[in-house]
C-alpha cells in the first residue's frame, strides 16, 4: 500500500488538499457568503471614470507622476562615444525625466555633494525603438517630446587622396 493512500484511509484528507481546502475560501465548498458583494461595485466604478488612464491604477506610480502639467518625459537615442569604443550606448531610445526646478535641489552638509529629492532623476529606461518608448510613455499618460538624434556627415580621408589628379592648374608649395 502507498503512503498516499495510507495516509488517506487514517485521515480521510490528504494533507496537502486539507490545507489547501483551509486556506483558500474560493476553493472551500462549505462556504457560501459571497466574496463581491453588489454594493461594492460601484466605487471601482466611480475610480475608473475618474482615472484618465488604466494602467494607473495598477502600476503604482504617484499621482504627481500622471498629471499632465508637472512633468516631461525626454526620448531619446544617445550619441555614439568619442572614443574608439564600440556602439554600445547608442542602440537604445532611451527615456527619463526633465530634472525639476531649483526649489527640490539643496547642497549637502557632509559633502558638498547636490541633493535631490527628485526620486525619478536618476531613472532611465531603454527601449529597442522609437515607436515602443513612445507606446510607453502614451500608455502611462506621461507628456513627452523626441530628441532625435544628430547624423553626422562621415567623410572618408584617406593618404593617397592627396595625390589624386585633380583639373586645373597645379599647386605648388613654395618652401626655402
Amino acid at each position: 500500500m502507498s503512503l498516499l493512500k495510507l495516509v488517506k484511509t487514517k485521515v480521510g484528507v490528504i494533507p496537502i488538499q486539507r490545507s489547501i481546502h483551509s486556506s483558500y475560501p474560493l476553493l472551500n465548498s462549505s462556504s457560501s457568503k459571497p466574496i463581491v458583494q453588489e454594493g461594492d461595485s460601484l466605487p471601482v466604478n466611480q475610480i475608473l471614470a475618474e482615472s484618465t488612464n488604466q494602467k494607473e491604477l495598477i502600476s503604482g506610480a504617484p499621482a504627481e507622476l500622471s498629471t499632465p502639467d508637472t512633468r516631461l518625459v525626454r526620448i531619446y537615442k544617445e550619441a555614439k562615444a568619442a572614443t574608439q569604443s564600440s556602439a554600445r550606448n547608442s542602440k537604445f531610445w532611451k527615456v527619463d525625466w526633465d530634472v525639476l526646478p531649483k526649489q527640490n535641489r539643496w547642497e549637502n552638509d557632509l559633502m558638498g555633494y547636490q541633493s535631490s529629492s527628485d526620486y525619478m532623476q536618476g531613472t532611465i529606461m531603454q527601449f529597442e525603438s522609437k515607436e515602443s518608448a513612445v507606446a510607453f510613455a502614451k500608455g502611462q499618460g506621461w507628456d513627452y517630446y523626441i530628441q532625435e538624434p544628430k547624423t553626422r556627415k562621415f567623410k572618408q580621408k584617406d593618404y593617397s587622396s592627396n595625390f589624386y589628379h585633380s583639373v586645373g592648374p597645379l599647386k605648388h608649395i613654395r618652401t626655402k
